[in-house]
């Protein structure tokens, strides 16, 4: 219940539209109340006719506010013949039912704004906190869960969401008025039926619950499914390859009958709900339907026209309380869905950024790690221990060592995906956690063995992340990474569209269009992180040139297992266990250092 009390703040900002479908809701529960009211008037009408002329007198003359409410609706059905009378009726009738249904459209049309709007502003604010979280919230957590979550349970949220506000907003209303009036015509039969309306309620409460429990099984078990297909269709060519197609299906049949188990249990329950609340309210009503016969004919407290308008009353009053334990139903429902959505809201990983943070948008002296120490949450020993290195402005250096030496995550420090768990990263002398983090960035062109391309045309890739960028600067970017003359050799050149991660394009292709948009806004450092690793000769050949060919001005930083890539760096830094073992060009650390002489004789190298 405080994930979904916490969704209605949301709703907090529409306060004009909650105010006009309140106002809404009002009027239809007055002009409901009045067609419930006449509708045993009408009924009078046309049967016993002259019962309900005591209109002759003022309604003052009445101390019983029934019979007063009584008397004002014969004294505007009014006089006449007995066509005449049923002919005044059926209009008041008429019209009470077409306001009623006129507030009614109008408050179904107010509160669908309303929920349309909240449900959009829910899912941007959940997408937003997402985008804002450190690298480390994203490893921990599959991708497919997050998609779920994002799509699945704000959609789950969405379905429940509008019934259980339209139902909160307007059936209260009609709850109370209808109270009011039965009371009025004979508080006993009232009483009676109150003292047995908690049973249904607490069974309803009861079935809420479990509802509850099962819609977030079902919500969960969907998020499985969805990760899934999310996984296997990003792997697709590896089942190809691998032939694992069967064992593939077999496994999505199992969670798929997994989620059909949860997500059939819940809709049974839900389906027993309905006929469960309809056989209470019958109940109540065959109790006081004897006990109503009794004060008519026997005690003869109250008349036959006030006993069928009490019926009409009380089987009205039933539609509007249903609702209210609909309402209910669907917030247990709904509850499950936010407990998700804002248990991913409340955490909160994101780096700390200061606030004055200083600006920055030139590199011109040094990179330099000081004693920096990381460990990932988690993990038992640290991915980089004691590191001091300094990367001068202009200057070609290469990282080098056996997986899992900490390469990649010394990059990440760099560029401040990451936050060192001790000792300081340092841009031009300043501690880059006091820069702002987007400026940062800016100052470094990635590429990177993952590469990520959009369904999107080979421009727009590549100008991706640059806010305004010329039709010019990205051929130049193309024509820097060696990718201009197979674009242009395209049906469409720039406007050809790479496909579902660039799958219309080779690796090599894919791969120098990924540096092309490294190279977009023309950063003063490159780092290329494992980028020929996969690719064929001939790729990694024209690959390396582009990489020549930009370093001259540039400060370039390299991962590579293949060293033959890191030949001509000015440095070499040799990690192993996360630690810095040497440093110095090619043919010195050839000479001196066992592990990178022992890399390069298993390349074939030496």
């Amino acid at each position: 219940m405080k994930s979904y009390s916490r969704l209605f703040t949301l709703i907090q900002s529409y306060r004009k539209a909650l105010l006009f479908a309140f106002f809404c809701s009002l009027f239809y529960a007055l002009f409901n109340a009045i067609a419930i009211w006449f509708s045993a008037s009408f009924i009078t009408a046309i049967f016993t006719p002259e019962a309900g002329q005591f209109n002759a007198v003022g309604a003052e003359q009445f101390s019983n506010l029934n019979d007063t409410l009584k008397c004002y609706a014969w004294n505007l059905i009014g006089q006449g013949s007995h066509f005449q009378i049923i002919q005044r009726a059926v209009l008041i009738f008429f019209f009470a039912y077409l306001f009623r249904n006129f507030f009614n459209v109008l408050q179904a049309f107010s509160i669908s704004f309303i929920e349309q709007r909240v449900i959009k502003d829910l899912r941007d604010k959940l997408y937003s906190h997402m985008l804002s979280q450190s690298l480390s919230f994203f490893h921990k957590r599959k991708s497919g869960e997050l998609a779920s979550i994002t799509l699945n349970d704000v959609t789950a949220l969405n379905d429940k969401m509008m019934k259980a506000i339209r139902y909160v907003m307007r059936e209260p209303f009609t709850i109370i008025i209808f109270l009011f009036l039965l009371f009025a015509i004979s508080w006993k039969l009232t009483l009676t039926a109150l003292i047995i309306l908690p049973i249904a309620g607490i069974l309803i409460d009861k079935f809420g619950k479990s509802l509850r429990r099962k819609s977030r099984r079902v919500q969960e078990a969907l998020a499985e499914v969805t990760t899934l297909i999310y996984e296997r269709l990003g792997g697709i060519r590896l089942i190809k390859i691998s032939g694992t197609e069967a064992e593939e299906d077999e496994l999505f049949h199992q969670k798929s009958l997994k989620f059909f188990k949860k997500a059939y249990r819940q809709k049974r329950f839900d389906i027993l709900t309905l006929p469960t609340t309809e056989l209470l309210g019958m109940a109540i009503i065959s109790m006081i339907l004897l006990y109503g016969s009794y004060l008519v004919f026997d005690v003869k407290s109250i008349d036959g026209e006030d006993f069928v308008r009490f019926i009409a009353i009380l089987f009205s009053i039933l539609a509007p309380a249903k609702g209210l334990g609909d309402a209910y139903t669907s917030i247990q429902i709904a509850s499950a869905s936010a407990d998700r959505i804002f248990s991913i809201m409340d955490i909160h990983e994101e780096l700390p950024e200061p606030s004055k943070s200083s600006a920055v948008d030139t590199f011109n002296n040094a990179i330099i790690l000081d004693n920096v120490h990381f460990k990932y949450e988690g993990a038992d020993v640290d991915a980089l221990e004691g590191i001091d290195l300094q990367i001068k402005r202009d200057e070609s250096v290469a990282l080098v060592g056996p997986s899992g030496a900490g390469k990649t995550t010394l990059i990440g420090l760099i560029v401040r995906l990451y936050d060192p768990t001790l000792g300081v990263v340092r841009l031009d002398n300043k501690d880059i956690k006091t820069l702002n983090s987007v400026g940062l960035r800016k100052l470094f062109g990635v590429v990177s063995q993952d590469i990520v391309l959009f369904n999107d045309t080979v421009g727009n890739n590549i100008a991706y992340g640059c806010a305004d960028i010329s039709e010019e600067d990205i051929r130049s970017a193309a024509k820097l990474a060696n990718a201009d003359d197979f674009i242009s050799a395209m049906p469409e050149g720039y406007n050809t569209v790479v496909g579902d991660r660039g799958v219309r394009l080779s690796g090599g292709q894919q791969q120098r269009l990924s540096i092309a948009r490294a190279l977009a806004h023309d950063p003063p450092i490159i780092i290329f992180d494992e980028a020929t690793s996969q690719l064929d000769s001939e790729s990694e050949m024209l690959i390396q040139q582009a990489m020549e060919s930009l370093r001259e001005n540039h400060t370039m930083i390299v991962i590579a297992h293949r060293l033959a890539t890191v030949r001509k760096a000015d440095r070499i830094i040799v990690l192993e266990q996360g630690r810095i073992i040497d440093q110095g060009n090619y043919n010195q650390l050839l000479e001196r250092c066992e592990l990178f002489a022992r890399l390069c004789q298993q390349q074939f190298l030496t």
